[in-house]
């Protein structure tokens, strides 16, 4: 450099100096803000529907016959003027598909006192039981097959009864699932 010559900077740093007294705009940085919340709601969207429909096609516990039965005869008696013979039929029905299905009792293709030889043969369950279950199995008989049936029965009491039946079944065949095996000698090895 020479004397005398005087130094001038860059034009580029002349350039970021400004002297000016007038309010100036601060810099953008140039974020996309609403580009970057739609992307973040798009994303949360399809995550809730991917929960929902995997929520929606998960399968669902298997219902055990203990369960169905008893949803079955809480539904029965909550029915508030129930038709004799339909309450009938139903509460046999509840009772004899429980039978066959934990028992393997083919009680669908058997009469009610073939159904009560069987438990008696068995041995398994009481006396006090059989007398209950045959003592139901009659009234259900009497309300499906009678041309008239008694006008003042109690469908509370009727599915109370039931209820005590299957709980004592349910009890048996908590304890000894196989109550019957051909292999101990009895002749109808169903139950």
């Amino acid at each position: 450099m020479q004397a005398g010559t005087p130094l001038v900077p860059p034009s580029s740093a002349r350039d970021d100096i400004r002297d000016a007294l007038a309010t100036e705009q601060w810099p953008v940085d140039g974020f996309p803000y609403a580009e970057t919340l739609t992307g973040l709601a798009v994303a949360v969207l399809i995550v809730l529907v991917v929960f929902f429909v995997r929520r929606k096609l998960r399968p669902k516990p298997a219902e055990t016959m203990e369960l169905r039965a008893r949803r079955r005869l809480a539904e029965l008696a909550a029915h508030p003027a129930p038709d004799s013979r339909a309450f009938h039929a139903e509460l046999a029905d509840i009772l004899l598909r429980y039978m066959e299905a934990r028992v393997g009792l083919p009680s669908s293709r058997l009469t009610s006192r073939e159904i009560v030889r069987a438990f008696q043969t068995n041995g398994h369950m009481s006396a006090e039981w059989r007398e209950r279950l045959e003592e139901l199995l009659a009234e259900c008989d009497r309300a499906k097959f009678a041309p008239a049936f008694d006008a003042d029965w109690d469908p509370s009491d009727t599915a109370r009864r039931g209820r005590v039946i299957l709980d004592a079944l349910a009890i048996q065949v908590a304890a000894a699932p196989r109550l019957a095996s051909p292999w101990e000698g009895w002749g109808d090895a169903a139950v």
